[in-house]
Parts: C-alpha cells; sequence; structure tokens
C-alpha cells in the first residue's frame, strides 16, 4: 500500500496545450497583460482536473481567442520546463508544455482580458520577442517546419 510520503517522491506537474495559428507565413502571439515586461505566449492553457485533452483545448481557445472550432492538425513540439507563480508563491512548478498546429478557418481574433495585444510574426521575426515559455521560440520554429510540409 502507498502512502502519501511515497507519492510525494513523485512529481507532479501541470499540462498545458498551446495553439500554433499560421497566417500569411506568420505565427499569432499574445502578449501577456498583467506584466511590467512585455512577456509573449501561444494562445492555450492548462487543463483542469477531470478534463479531457479536446475539451480543454477548445475551452481555452474560446476564452482567450473566441474561437468556436478548432481542427488540429497535428502536434508540432512539447516541453517541460519549471515555472514560479508569485501570486500563489509556487516556485519551480513543472510544466508539460504540447505543442499543437492548428488549422486556420479564418475565424475572427476576439482577445480575452488575459492579454493586451496580438502580434503575427514570421519565422525570421521571433528573435525580437521575449516568451515565457523558454523553448517557445523552437516550438514555433518547428511548427513553422511541419506547416510547411503539409503545404508542399
Amino acid at each position: 500500500m502507498f502512502t502519501k510520503k511515497d507519492l510525494d517522491r513523485f512529481e507532479r506537474f501541470i499540462i498545458s496545450q498551446t495553439a500554433i495559428l499560421i497566417r500569411d507565413n506568420k505565427c499569432l502571439i499574445l502578449k501577456v497583460a498583467d506584466r511590467q515586461e512585455p512577456m509573449w505566449v501561444l494562445p492555450g492553457g492548462r487543463l483542469d482536473k477531470g478534463e479531457f485533452k479536446e475539451s480543454a483545448f477548445a475551452r481555452e481557445l474560446k476564452e482567450e481567442l473566441g474561437f468556436e472550432n478548432v481542427k488540429v492538425l497535428g502536434v508540432v513540439d512539447y516541453d517541460i520546463w519549471y515555472h514560479d507563480i508569485p501570486k500563489l508563491g509556487i516556485k519551480n512548478w513543472p510544466v508539460c508544455a504540447i505543442v499543437n498546429l492548428i488549422e486556420d478557418s479564418s475565424q475572427e481574433i476576439k482577445l480575452s482580458s488575459e492579454h493586451s495585444e496580438i502580434a503575427w510574426v514570421s519565422e525570421d521575426d521571433l528573435e525580437k520577442y521575449n516568451f515565457i515559455w523558454p523553448k517557445a521560440k523552437r516550438m514555433i520554429k518547428n511548427a513553422f517546419a511541419y506547416y510547411k510540409l503539409l503545404n508542399k
């Protein structure tokens, strides 16, 4: 029989899903609203307790972009990184991020209050932006490569 002490040896982490939306060879990124320094993210978010990945992903994209329908074209990357949540006093919380390339259905983007601005960035312009996720630039570059393969 396992005890709580036994279970404490195993890492607990957040699973987060993000979307890569490419239009006219540019990727959509979002500026985080509550930051002193400009920080950028990809649309998406975490799975809440009891949610399934598809419904969680659809919920997040509806909340952040106003999208009603989303079709995932493929998983293009993932990463595990450690994130601080100062408001909750949490340090080094592990996050497993799964990056999905989504189909462009030309839906109008309706930005949520979590974000203050959108930007459409080319692969060459990525270096001009600071992302919360340490590997975001690599993830976006992998998405561009996947997108190019799909559109040959």
